[in-house]
């Protein structure tokens, strides 16, 4: 497959997914929960966001991957500045988690996951022929940051990290045995980790978290905890189902936060099964190319990048849609591509444009050793 097929197939990808999330928005206002212009403000978050797209697809690669260290580092000033207080820093409802200026928010969960996964990447190549120092410094990269998005809190952003460093140190180590064992202790920190936040909430609170935090999963394992997330979710619940087949013929139903978090609801509703079956092959259209684009490529470096964009956006989509619908706690997160946020927007374009410069740094780099090796 050449590079301007995947250039095309995913900038094609990108461009319908933003075009329903522009339908799904106008569909939204309706309901007259707010009086903000949010397809106007979207309009302008997608041109921003094109642009930005534009402007990191032509980024030189090899240069960004030497100063990788700098990145992180200025991922995680961003990320800690969020937990010092200061005038810049946006407490709502107990989260602060994001930056405020010129009356406009800024989420830096959303824009840096980028840096995080191309940092990721280019130090599980960097010690590939050392498995164990590899695994520590990719696992102290992991926990530093999935600890500062956690303290927000932000429950949701923080297993979107979490899966996301998962899947590229397990594609980056190639021991059997070494991924077994990591699995297996994923697998029983998580059991573990479920029985606390049920039973022993408190044995939390004592090392620095507060209960809230995990208020969400316990309604989803028991919805008697919280009458009002329950009331949400029915309510998303019975929106989708209303829209049977081709949707509610107009017909517009009231959910919280229709536009942004729960968007998925609002598409449902309006265009059922047909309508989301429709979104969820663009998706896979665009969850496929970037798995191709990886397989294809001959570096490494940029197999990686890819498959983590790839596991980051598939993960995303399944975590937003599954909290609609009752598969998954109500955490919080937009709906990538669809969901309206100048924050995710951008960090979603910055996401495109990072794929499309490894496509070309990666043909860029075989070009030149053909030309050397003639």
């Amino acid at each position: 497959m050449k590079r301007d097929v995947l250039y095309n197939r995913i900038i094609l990808s990108v461009f319908l997914l933003s075009l329903v999330s522009c339908v799904a928005i106008y569909f939204a206002q309706q309901t007259n929960q707010y009086n903000t212009n949010f397809l106007g403000m979207q309009l302008v978050f997608l041109a921003i966001g094109t642009l930005t797209c534009f402007g990191v697809s032509r980024l030189p690669i090899e240069f960004l991957r030497h100063h990788a260290i700098w990145l992180y580092v200025i991922m995680v000033i961003t990320l800690l500045g969020i937990l010092i207080p200061n005038p810049l820093v946006q407490n709502i409802n107990g989260a602060t988690r994001w930056y405020r200026f010129a009356g406009l928010s800024f989420q830096p969960s959303e824009v840096v996951k980028s840096i995080f996964i191309f940092v990721l990447a280019h130090f599980a190549v960097k010690y590939q022929a050392q498995k164990w120092k590899q695994l520590g410094i990719l696992t102290v990269l992991t926990g530093i940051v999935l600890l500062l998005i956690m303290k927000q809190p932000d429950l949701g952003t923080t297993i979107v990290y979490g899966v996301t460093a998962l899947a590229i140190i397990l594609l980056a180590i190639k021991s059997t045995k070494l991924m077994v064992g990591i699995i297996t202790l994923i697998l029983t920190a998580a059991t573990i980790g479920m029985y606390v936040v049920v039973y022993h909430i408190s044995l939390l609170e004592k090392i620095g978290f507060h209960a809230y935090q995990f208020s969400r999963i316990q309604t989803w394992l028991d919805p008697t905890t919280d009458p009002d997330a329950v009331y949400q979710l029915n309510l998303s619940m019975k929106a989708v189902g209303s829209g049977m087949m081709t949707g509610s013929s107009g017909t517009n139903a009231y959910i919280p936060e229709s536009h942004t978090d729960m968007i998925f609801s609002t598409i449902g509703h309006q265009f059922g099964f047909v309508g989301v079956s429709l979104l969820l092959i663009l998706f896979m259209v665009l969850i496929h190319q970037l798995i191709m684009a990886a397989l294809l490529m001959k570096n490494t470096f940029s197999s990686l990048v890819l498959a983590g964009f790839a596991v980051s956006f598939a993960f995303n989509i399944f975590e937003n849609i599954g909290m609609t619908v009752g598969l998954m706690p109500l955490t919080g997160i937009p709906l990538p591509f669809i969901s309206y946020g100048g924050s995710a927007v951008l960090g979603n374009f910055i996401a495109v444009g990072v794929v499309l410069a490894i496509i070309r740094s990666d043909a860029d780099l075989i070009e030149e050793k053909n030309q050397l090796s003639s």
